[in-house]
């Protein structure tokens, strides 16, 4: 439920982030970053309410996944409705700028989360976001299309070559523009060889249709099991000693006997959610962090109370033998992930390292 929850949510930001960004209302190539994200404020401004349908695809070492969702946005306010994929289907997701619920209806279960009370200084600048990410990119604009009887400009992103960025954006970014709202309708994120690898589309997008408050409320179902964490309570882990991690931690943590030479272990964190979760999703988890200059090694480690509920998913991912244990290697975006278990706790490994020493590391931690 967290992790669809979670996956839900940055699907959401990263379209406000699109949307405001292409809310600028503006295709001059010469305009600044900074005067882009002005206007965006001013355009954003006009529009009170959205609906649409959200169709996402993404194409990740020869695997595709769909998602499907209706989306319904006002403001801060939201809501969503998953339709892909299956196994997904039902999940709600609403928030009415104050309390947000994500409904899960295979568990029958509802998280509830209190959103932090944000002082002015605290709250976070989409214009300043908006204008750093613009001034890492070259922009263009390559013609009109029409999408759904809806005209649009295609706007180009390229990064800059000077900059270097990790993560999926890498590539360039491909966004068609609607004209009329000047709201997104689709954009294709690509991989530095040029193929799409995430793929977004807004379908029969209303605006302004004046939609009602009620909408964002949700009646929690009859026999539901509920979990609630306050936003304003919840603490982000600390770096702490590995000490003070093997002091807190319910658990034996497992450590290295081998790291690369030119990494030392810098610090580690520990999370820990038996406060808000029940049941299964109790759990957990230490990362041990390892620096060589600007390279990171981390080790992360998570235990669940209830016991291991079994390997976490790499879609992709290629077999291999960690000390006699089945585990999972794969690389996304030239960083290298590798998991395996090792009795009720589940271990990943981060780095830019090669696979074989990635091995070597995990093969020492007995």
């Amino acid at each position: 439920m967290i992790r669809n929850m979670a996956r839900t949510k940055v699907l959401f930001v990263l379209l406000l982030i699109f949307s405001a960004f292409l809310s600028a209302g503006c295709v001059d190539d010469q305009v600044s970053a900074e005067e882009i994200a002005e206007k965006m404020q001013q355009k954003n401004d006009l529009i009170e309410d959205s609906s649409f349908t959200l169709y996402l695809t993404m194409s990740l070492m020869g695997q595709e996944s769909v998602m499907e969702q209706d989306m319904i946005q006002k403001k801060e306010k939201m809501r969503s409705v998953t339709k892909q994929p299956a196994e997904q289907a039902g999940t709600i997701v609403v928030s009415n700028g104050e309390t947000m619920w994500t409904y899960d209806p295979g568990q029958n279960s509802v998280f509830i989360m209190e959103m932090p009370d944000l002082d002015l200084d605290q709250e976070i600048s989409y214009a300043g976001l908006i204008a750093q990410f613009l001034n890492e990119s070259d922009v263009s604009f390559s013609g009109m299309e029409n999408i759904e009887g809806r005209n649009t400009f295609i706007m180009n992103l390229e990064p800059k070559e000077e900059v270097s960025s990790a993560g999926p954006f890498t590539g360039n970014i491909k966004v068609w523009v609607d004209e009329e709202t000047w709201m997104p309708l689709k954009y294709d994120m690509y991989d530095t060889d040029g193929n799409v690898i995430i793929s977004v589309e807004v379908r029969n997008l209303q605006v302004n249709t004046g939609i009602s408050d009620e909408v964002f409320e949700f009646e929690i179902p009859e026999g539901a099991e509920v979990s609630t964490l306050d936003m304003n309570e919840f603490a982000l882990p600390e770096d702490i000693t590995l000490e003070e991690a093997q002091e807190k931690a319910d658990f034996d943590i497992l450590l290295p006997s081998y790291v690369p030479e030119g990494y030392e272990f810098d610090h580690a964190s520990l999370f820990d959610n038996s406060e808000f979760a029940s049941g299964s999703q109790v759990l957990q988890r230490v990362t041990l962090v390892y620096i060589n200059g600007d390279s990171q090694l981390h080790i992360t480690e998570i235990f669940y109370e209830a016991g291991f509920p079994g390997p976490t998913e790499f879609p992709g991912s290629e077999s291999v033998d960690v000390n006699g244990s089945p585990g999972d290697f794969v690389e996304v975006y030239g960083n290298k992930m590798l998991r395996w278990d090792v009795d009720d706790i589940e271990l990943v490994i981060t780095a830019s390292l090669d696979k074989d020493e990635m091995l070597e590391v995990a093969g020492s931690m007995n």
